[in-house]
């Protein structure tokens, strides 16, 4: 079975990026003022900040992907690990790689120059081309988060879909535990992170604050016959209220925003966030206002090109403002990139994600007439 209205919660979160990255290339937004009035002020430190809260709507990919990863498993399909693995190389590295080749060609051919007005964090992208950040980036799973950066923004996270992917045996073996033990596991592991090792690079420091967002979802995705007769019997009050909240805690960090937070204040947000992730979740599976909603034609395209709106949208801004300062505006610039990472995004789906895909479907054939 497939819930089409999660599929809009990840384009969602895939276009909450997209926003994030976009204003943060304006240094009126990034690095973050500690303080700042007016419009600016209220979209940084407000609830607006849900509209392009970038890393916690990644969190919620996370949540999402442990949710489908292991769903087939709890509908009776048998599962093969290397025949899981070869498809999730196709689903992820080979797209990954078409857009880091891009990125790498459009550095080569246009440069990586500062652009005057543009943030600090715009005129980072590319600095690091070299041979050996292309090399980290086909290993995936050894120092390419490391290089954020130097290509597309947005592969350090999917590093982890990858190493998650890998252990997706202990995912399931997690999953079956009683609820309460996942969750005090799962707390432990966040708590343990922030205070012990923040923004390590290790990969078993960084398991121990990302293998719980998919665990948590993989636990969602286990009960979620029991979760959908629990949302059928609220009442839609009730519902809306469980939204509110959702949207309201997501950005929890923003409220009160210091550079340089508590450790116990950046656990309390990463669990915050989670919360916040599986109640929208949960409402999706069975409160019928909010699945029409998200199951609308544009929020289930949105959904069909998450991926490559995620992979393509900062390549598209970069190319776009390179090649357009000094003849346009920069927001101009920015608003013609938006536009165009749409289009790029469905091409991306169409010629590049949907047939590895197949691909990946097509490979693992021979895998299972052999057991057979």
């Amino acid at each position: 079975m497939r819930y089409p209205a999660l599929d809009s919660l990840r384009g969602l979160a895939a276009l909450i990026v997209v926003v994030h990255h976009y204003l943060v290339a304006l240094p009126a937004f990034y690095p973050y003022p500690e303080t700042a009035g007016g419009w600016v002020g209220i979209l940084l430190y407000s609830p607006l900040h849900l509209l392009w809260a970038g890393s916690e709507a990644v969190s919620l990919f996370f949540v999402l992907s442990g949710f489908v990863l292991v769903l087939p498993r709890w509908q009776g399909l048998q599962f093969d690990m290397e025949q899981f693995i070869v498809r999730r190389l196709w689903r992820i590295w080979v797209p990954m790689m078409v857009a880091v080749s891009l990125a790498a060609c459009s550095a080569a051919l246009i440069g990586a120059k500062d652009v005057s007005g543009t943030s600090t964090w715009f005129n980072a992208i590319w600095k690091g081309a070299s041979v050996d950040a292309y090399a980290q980036h086909v290993l995936m799973l050894g120092s390419m988060d490391l290089m954020n950066s130097t290509y597309i923004p947005v592969v350090w996270s999917l590093k982890w879909e990858m190493w998650v992917s890998l252990l997706l045996p202990l995912v399931l073996l997690l999953a079956r535990q009683r609820p309460l033990i996942i969750v005090s596991l799962g707390t432990l592991s966040i708590g343990w992170y922030w205070t012990a090792s923040p923004y390590s690079t290790d990969v078993f420091r960084g398991l121990l604050r990302y293998l719980p967002m998919f665990v948590l979802g993989a636990v969602l995705s286990h009960h979620r016959q029991a979760l959908t007769v629990w949302v059928t019997r609220l009442n839609d009050a009730m519902c809306a209220a469980l939204l509110l909240l959702a949207l309201l805690i997501i950005p929890v960090q923003w409220y009160g925003y210091a550079p340089q937070p508590l450790l116990g204040r950046l656990a309390l947000n990463d669990y915050a966030v989670l919360l916040g992730a599986a109640l929208l979740i949960v409402l999706a599976l069975g409160w019928k206002r909010w699945q029409l909603w998200l199951e609308r034609p544009g929020l289930l395209w949105l959904g069909r090109v998450s991926f490559s709106l995620y992979l393509y949208h900062a390549l598209v801004l970069a190319v776009v403002v390179r090649l357009g300062a000094g003849l346009l505006p920069l927001p101009v610039l920015i608003l013609t990139a938006f536009a165009l990472t749409l289009g790029v995004a469905h091409l991306g789906y169409e010629y590049v994600e949907r047939r590895a895909i197949e691909r990946g479907r097509a490979t693992t054939r021979p895998f299972r007439r052999n057991q057979a």
